[in-house]
């Protein structure tokens, strides 16, 4: 039961940790602008110069917002920083790929939401427990275990499939972490009035992206790397990054990924312009208790009591 305990015990936690308020949806015509790529680098240092001046006040009004995320919960929250990114892996967990990622973010204290396909984890083979085991190991990790359906299917095209695919995905996501999702993400960007009736009547807020590498066209990483740093060179507002824990192309341009965002930030600072700030999940998360299943409620038991009575004030 303590292992069970130190397993779940991050996925439980996150909601608690939200501090935004769901807001109205935004029009699709909202979205984070980038700047010309025919700019060249005297251009984009210019132009950065002059967006980020320490002179002129950050706007206090509405940000731009993503063209991607809607329903009646939509959860896209104005960005806290000029410049932030949100990782998100989709169609896992893999056996051989999704590690590696676990590995890249890892070493640099990262965290991601992974949007899993239920019919990857469910059966009685080997393989499958072996599946089932890395999903509590993402949730262990910290990272955030979100809904992709059961098959990967397009729900506005068999509206009808809707309990089987996205309550269905939610009984497998809870059985394995004890935390039924709250984050949901439509296999091809579905979008529907009946799709977003289902996910309001669920409460679950429906997450998009707005940074695609579309490594299912099996770029290569240097073309996956290449194509990312070019739009988050001229990145403003809130990047979510669509990317495969089960294409390798994409596994292995992480790491060269996240080494060259550090190297940017460097020189976004020498530059006197704002760095790309790592966001969590916490950007999408409404505040409201996370759903748990009968297993959920017992390990918050169990860890209310490993925490013990509250501690007496210290007196100065």
């Amino acid at each position: 039961m303590l292992t069970t305990a130190v397993v779940l015990t991050p996925s439980m936690r996150v909601g608690q940790d939200a501090k935004h308020l769901l807001q109205p949806a935004a029009s699709a015509a909202e979205s984070p602008r980038f700047a010309d790529d025919a700019e060249g680098p005297d251009a984009l240092r210019a132009t950065r110069s002059s967006r980020f001046s320490a002179d002129s006040a950050p706007d206090t009004g509405p940000q731009p917002l993503p063209a991607f995320g809607y329903g009646a919960l939509t959860g896209f929250y104005p960005s806290d920083a000029p410049r932030e990114l949100v990782l998100s892996f989709d169609d896992g967990p893999d056996l051989k790929f999704t590690p590696l990622v676990l590995d890249e973010l890892d070493k640099r204290g990262l965290k991601a939401i992974f949007f899993i396909t239920g019919h990857r984890v469910v059966g009685d083979r080997p393989e499958d427990l072996a599946r089932r085991e890395l999903l509590q190991k993402i949730a262990a990790h910290g990272h955030l275990v979100a809904n992709h359906t059961m098959s990967h299917r397009n729900l506005c095209r068999s509206p009808e499939d809707v309990p089987a695919e996205i309550d269905g995905n939610a009984e497998v996501i809870a059985a394995a972490t004890g935390v039924r999702p709250l984050l949901f993400r439509a296999p091809y960007g579905a979008r529907c009035h009946s799709l977003e009736a289902a996910l309001a009547e669920r409460e679950l807020v429906s997450v998009g992206w707005n940074l695609d590498p579309q490594d299912w066209r099996n770029p290569t990483s240097e073309q996956i790397l290449a194509y990312l740093e070019a739009k988050l060179t001229r990145l403003e507002g809130r990047g979510i990054l669509l990317l495969h824990d089960t294409h390798p192309a994409s596994v292995f341009a992480l790491g060269p990924l996240l080494d060259w965002i550090a190297r940017e930030n460097v020189r976004a600072v020498a530059d006197h312009w704002p760095p790309i700030v790592m966001r969590d999940y916490a950007a999408f998360l409404p505040e409201r208790s996370i759903p748990k299943t009968s297993l959920g409620a017992v390990v918050a038991s169990l860890v209310r009591g490993l925490r013990g009575p509250a501690s007496p004030p210290s007196v100065p």
